[in-house]
C-alpha cells in the first residue's frame, strides 16, 4: 500500500483489458458520487459497468478496493477545489475572509458527501489496513499552495509558517472542519460549527 493508503490499479497492457478497467473505475466513481453506500456492491458495480461478476473478480480481485479508489478520487477533486480557491484568492483581502471562504467550501463539500460514505471509508479501510500513522496525510497537498498564498498576501494578516508547523495545523483543520461530519456530530454544518471553525483557525493561522 502506497503513501496515504492510496488505492491504485496497474494499467493493463492490452487495450481490451484497459477499457474494462476504465469502465469499472468510471462506474464505481458514479456509484460513489450518488452517495448510497447500500449500492457499494459487486452486483451493482457489474450492472452499472455492463460486465459479469466473474469479470469483476478476475480484473479487480477485491471489489471493495475500487470503491475505496472512487472515494479517494472524489476527495482529490474536492481538495483541488481548495487549491484553486487559494490560487484565486484576492491578495488584498485579510485572512478572516479567506478562512470564511475556506470553511464554506469545506461545508459545501460535506453536503454532497454523506456521513455514511465517510463512515464506510473510515471503517472498512481501517478494518482492512489498520489506522496508519499517515492516515490523514491527504490534507498535506494543501500545504504548499497555502504557504504560497501567505507569501503573496499583502494584508500582513497571514502568519508565516514553516512546512512542518503547517503539517500539524492542517491536521487541526481536518478535526475542526471535516471530522464533525464524519462523526455525525449534531452541530456539523451549522452556523455554530462554522463560527467555532473560523475562530479557532484564526487563532492558529492569523498574525
Amino acid at each position: 500500500m502506497s503513501k496515504n493508503l492510496e488505492i491504485n490499479f496497474s494499467d493493463p497492457k492490452q487495450n481490451r483489458s484497459k477499457k474494462t478497467l476504465d469502465d469499472l473505475l468510471q462506474a464505481a466513481y458514479e456509484i460513489v458520487e450518488a452517495a448510497d453506500t447500500a449500492k457499494f456492491t459487486s452486483r451493482n458495480l457489474a450492472s452499472k459497468a455492463g460486465y459479469s461478476l466473474g469479470t469483476l473478480s478476475q480484473r479487480l480481485g477485491s471489489v471493495e478496493d475500487i470503491f475505496f479508489w472512487a472515494i479517494q478520487r472524489g476527495r482529490k477533486n474536492k481538495l483541488n477545489a481548495f487549491i484553486h480557491a487559494m490560487e484565486q484568492f484576492d491578495t488584498q483581502l485579510p485572512i478572516q475572509d479567506f478562512l470564511e471562504q475556506f470553511i464554506d467550501i469545506a461545508f459545501s463539500n460535506m453536503n454532497v458527501v454523506t456521513t455514511k460514505v465517510m463512515r464506510f471509508y473510515d471503517q472498512r479501510l481501517t478494518l482492512k489496513h489498520g489506522l496508519t500513522a499517515n492516515y490523514f496525510d491527504y490534507i498535506d497537498v494543501l500545504i504548499e499552495p497555502y504557504l504560497e498564498l501567505c507569501q503573496k498576501n499583502q494584508t500582513n494578516t497571514f502568519r508565516v509558517l514553516s512546512f512542518e508547523e503547517a503539517k500539524f495545523i492542517f491536521k487541526c483543520v481536518l478535526m475542526l472542519g471535516e471530522r464533525p461530519f464524519a462523526n455525525d456530530d449534531p452541530i456539523a454544518g451549522t452556523e455554530q460549527h462554522r463560527k467555532i471553525a473560523v475562530e479557532n483557525l484564526m487563532r492558529l493561522l492569523a498574525r
